[in-house]
């Protein structure tokens, strides 16, 4: 069995492999985008921190908006056909501000998702998002399959108890 290489994707950045790799990431409001072709094995993901904008800086891997087509466009500069394309979608929630999200940020990082795989015809395989708790996701590009852990504790909750000192 060939041993899997291992990446920790972070903020504004994203990973294309055609290696057997185990990809991962966690996630509070930030979206990320796995894409998997099953018969090329080329994968990719992406982590954005925020939507973006038509008038963002070409290449901004931080807007999801340059960041969601940028891991497409490379997918397919690899002789990926998009038709091939399997996305899955994961993030998005709302764990700073409760229930008083003001920008409503999450929402809107996993509204751009779908509108840039909707713009290349890539339709969603799988997806778990929104909510009031981040995720770490540990993607798989051998199998196309995502493990995920939802992580139970806001940061809104875990403020507060640091606030009152854990107890102390």
């Amino acid at each position: 069995m060939i041993p899997l290489k291992k990446y920790t994707v972070f903020p504004g950045q994203y990973v294309i492999t055609t290696v057997p790799t185990l990809i991962s990431t966690v996630l509070g409001s930030c979206v990320a985008v796995c894409l998997w072709d099953p018969e090329s094995k080329v994968s990719g993901m992406n982590h954005y921190l925020l939507p973006g904008t038509a008038g963002d800086e070409p290449g901004n891997s931080n807007r999801g908006l340059t960041a969601t087509r940028l891991l497409i466009r490379s997918l397919i500069n690899r002789q990926v056909k998009p038709e091939n394309i399997r996305a899955k979608i994961f993030g998005g929630c709302n764990s700073l501000y409760g229930k008083n999200d003001l920008f409503k940020v999450g929402e809107r990082n996993i509204a751009i998702a779908y509108d840039v795989l909707n713009e290349f015809n890539i339709s969603v395989a799988a997806r778990h998002t929104g909510g009031c708790y981040g995720r770490k996701i540990v993607f798989n590009t051998t199998t196309g399959k995502v493990r995920m852990r939802l992580l139970v504790k806001s940061a809104g909750e875990i403020n507060e108890e640091i606030d009152k000192g854990f107890g102390y």
